[in-house]
Parts: structure tokens; C-alpha cells; sequence
């Protein structure tokens, strides 16, 4: 809620409002959501595609079934490992930072190989590589695909940046943990 008093605005609702430590949360969770909503309108797109390229509105020889099914597969992964992790969060469940790595790293990689074929492919159809049907529209689909690659490479870019925020955090437990061992060692 913003009241404006003069020239100022108050701003008690705002990013502003939230303390430093909470707002470092509040940004990780931004982008925790950024990547499940990346990941859904890819899945969304694929599973689309997929089902176009099965009723043969291009002719692909298969491979634009296939990588679209492949790259539902990653995107699915993503979805999934991101918002378990968000109800986990939102749950106040603690999750060693380690764990987030992992899963982040297994997305990220994941997700960079299967888009990295699937463009290839739209490459190659952009050099004619489908061939064209006379009853139907390719246009939607060619858009589909790429709305799902770059949403895709979106989410990857999601994935590392909080790859990144989680492998500072669980460097600086094991620091701490290091200290504290040390700490025990003089003491004793």
C-alpha cells in the first residue's frame, strides 16, 4: 500500500520495505519462479509441437518428434525440480545448498543439450529441411518451437544463475563448518 504524502512516497509494500536479509530470499524465489514458469510454457509448446509433428503436418523423417519429445522430457525435469523445490521452500523446509547444486546442475546441463539438437534441427529447417504440407500452416509451428527454445534458454539461464547463488552458499557452510571445527580443536 503507497500513500503519498507531498512529493514522497511511502512505500510500505514495496522491495524497498523488505528487510536486506528477506529481500535476498525474495529474489532467489523470483527467479525459482521465473524458471518454473519458463519451463511450463516449454512444455506447453513441445508437447504441442510434438503432437504436430505426429499427425504429419511436416514431413522430418521423425527427428522433429523426437527432439521435441526429448526436450519435453528436460523441460519437464526443470518444471518439476523447481517447484518441488519451491513447496519445500515455502513449507519452511531447510535444503542443504549441495542438494540445490546438484539438481540446478542436472537441469541446466540437461536442458543446454537437448535445445542445443533441437536447434540444429530448426536450423535445418530453415535450410528446407522439412517438407511442406499443402493443407496445413508450418508457420505456427516454426513459431512454437522457437518460442519453446528460447523460453528453454531462458530457463537455463534461470538455472545457473541460481546454480551459482547456491554453490556460494553451500561454500561459505562448509567455511563455516571448517571454523567450527577448528574452533573445538583450540578450545580442547
Amino acid at each position: 500500500m503507497s500513500i503519498v504524502l507531498g512529493h514522497q512516497l511511502s512505500s510500505s509494500f514495496c522491495i524497498e520495505a523488505v528487510p536486506r536479509k528477506e529481500r535476498k530470499w525474495l529474489s532467489l524465489l523470483s527467479l525459482r519462479f521465473g524458471a518454473v514458469l519458463c519451463t511450463m510454457v516449454a512444455i506447453i509448446c513441445f508437447a504441442w509441437a510434438m503432437v504436430q509433428h505426429q499427425e504429419g503436418v511436416v514431413s522430418s523423417d521423425g527427428l522433429g518428434e523426437a527432439w521435441s519429445s526429448i526436450n519435453l522430457g528436460t523441460a519437464s525435469y526443470g518444471f518439476l525440480w523447481s517447484l518441488i523445490l519451491l513447496i519445500v521452500v515455502f513449507c519452511n523446509c531447510v535444503v542443504h545448498p549441495g542438494i540445490i547444486v546438484a539438481f540446478d546442475c542436472i537441469a541446466c546441463i540437461a536442458q543446454l543439450i537437448t535445445v542445443c539438437f533441437d536447434l540444429h534441427e530448426l536450423a535445418y529447417w530453415n535450410l528446407g529441411g522439412y517438407g511442406y504440407s499443402s493443407t496445413h500452416n508450418l508457420d505456427p509451428l516454426y513459431g512454437a518451437e522457437c518460442l519453446a527454445c528460447s523460453m528453454i534458454l531462458l530457463g537455463i539461464l534461470f538455472n545457473i544463475i541460481l546454480c551459482v547463488r547456491a554453490s556460494i552458499a553451500c561454500h561459505r557452510l562448509r567455511k563455516a563448518g571448517k571454523q567450527l571445527e577448528t574452533k573445538r580443536h583450540v578450545d580442547a
